[in-house]
């Protein structure tokens, strides 16, 4: 039987949102392998003089538990 673990990770860019899940997934990929499905809970945005400055994604990501 398989086991998922799932966590959440808040990914930033200053580019776009898209780019923003791309830096979560990089990120958590230095250290979490397998990691197989990516679900978008939240997308915020930061505005600086009545432009987008910054999307913060909050990202749920899951991977497969590995066996001992």
């Amino acid at each position: 039987m398989a086991v998922t673990k799932v966590i959440e990770v808040i990914g930033s860019s200053t580019e776009s949102s898209d780019d923003a899940v791309r830096q979560a997934l990089t990120a958590a990929a230095r250290s979490v392998r397998g990691i197989r499905t990516i679900e978008v809970v939240s997308t915020t945005c930061e505005v600086t003089d009545g432009q987008v400055s910054r999307w913060d994604v909050l990202v749920k990501m899951q991977f497969p538990v590995e066996p001992r």
